[in-house]
């Protein structure tokens, strides 16, 4: 016999819905594919407007503790002299924010971003690998400590797991996970990365095969 949903009013009038918690939890699911869905579709026309993304490097040097200034800089093989230079800064003021003891204005990082050919959120977080530790106490990142412990205790340069293997572990994977290789991004935005990228591993999708190979820095 198939359960149908019972509708009442609560006694402040407000409508409410009883369903069977399988049918709830499938409710859960599409919300989530359709939030990874906007944000893959975000970050890929943010690419196609000529945003740009984060090379390997750099990103391993912001994660070994460097600010992304300072990866940016070496990335690109200028001294902190020729960074003032091109931004029209004062060197003492690119060391300070390299050394992580300033930010500047949205406008000083835009003219340093331009200085760099970096993408304009690149400079945006002065901050390293502290930031990327997962956020288990609450949001969708939290999802995703089973991987991070699994992948931390593994410790190999390499780990190729398959998707359906991910999916049992972390109690199951979002239709985009399949669909789109955006939501397996290596950037600190991206929640579901704080399930590898604390543990230094990057994740390369391979889509065909439903694996993914995560490859540990060794910067």
């Amino acid at each position: 016999m198939t359960y149908q949903p019972q509708r009442f009013n609560a006694p402040d009038g407000t409508e409410l819905v009883v369903l069977p918690a399988a049918d709830y939890d499938r409710l859960l699911d599409l919300a989530e594919d359709g939030g990874d869905i906007a944000q893959g579709r975000a970050q890929l026309a943010r690419i196609a407007d000529g945003e740009g993304t984060m090379p390997d490097e750099v990103l391993g040097a912001i994660l070994d503790g460097e600010t992304p200034l300072a990866a940016w800089r070496r990335y690109c093989g200028i001294s902190q002299a020729e960074l003032a230079r091109r931004a029209g800064l004062s060197q003492a003021w690119v060391g300070r924010i390299e050394a992580g003891n300033g930010h500047g204005t949205p406008s000083t990082r835009a003219r340093l971003a331009v200085a760099l050919d970096a993408p304009a959120w690149a400079l945006e977080q002065q901050t390293g690998e502290t930031d990327m530790q997962p956020r288990h106490s609450s949001g969708k990142g939290a999802k995703y400590a089973p991987l991070l412990a699994h992948l931390s205790a593994d410790g190999r340069s390499t780990v190729t797991m398959r998707y359906d293997d991910i999916a049992r572990l972390v109690g199951g994977l979002p239709k985009s996970a399949s669909l789109h290789r955006a939501w397996w991004g290596n950037h600190e935005g991206n929640s579901q990365a704080h399930g590898w990228m604390p543990a230094k591993y990057l994740a390369e999708p391979d889509m065909a095969r439903r694996t993914v190979v995560f490859r540990k820095f060794t910067h």
